[in-house]
């Protein structure tokens, strides 16, 4: 099997990090890796989280679980289980925590504008990838400056 294959896209993919801040301005993209890994491991890799100040909250989705270990200012919504329901505050909480986050969601959307981050790559050069990824955000940033 090869190691950029990933079950649950059932084909070959390359995941990657986005960080914005409360612009949605793109403000660190690191290189890209193969899709088989997690997203906690691929934050772990590139280790960004000791660079960030303790007074700057992160704001992260729930596939980085075990973040608050490592910077003390990180807000992540809280997950349920069938056993354990979510109390009616921890819904709240979440749908703040959600509210916040969307403005990385809309920059993955604005990235995904330029048609050549959703199609499928199919250039072999080494790290196309990653410079049609730098290149969508740049022009997703200055999108932003300019609107």
């Amino acid at each position: 099997m090869q190691q950029s294959h990933s079950g649950k896209k059932r084909q070959t993919t390359r995941k990657g990090l986005i960080m914005t801040d409360e612009t949605r301005q793109i403000v660190f993209i690191p290189m890209s890796k193969n899709g088989r890994r997690h997203d906690k491991r691929l934050l772990d890799k590139v280790d960004i989280i000791r660079h960030i100040p303790p007074e700057v909250t992160i704001w992260a989705d729930t596939g980085f679980q075990g973040i608050d270990k490592q910077h003390p200012n990180t807000q992540i919504p809280k997950k349920g289980t069938r056993k354990r329901p979510l109390s009616p505050e921890q819904k709240q909480e979440n749908k703040i925590i959600s509210g916040i986050r969307i403005t990385v969601e809309h920059a993955i959307a604005g990235i995904k504008r330029l048609g050549c981050m959703t199609q499928i790559l199919r250039n072999r050069r080494p790290f196309i990838d990653d410079t049609f990824l730098l290149l969508s955000a740049g022009l997703w940033n200055f999108h932003l400056r300019t609107a």
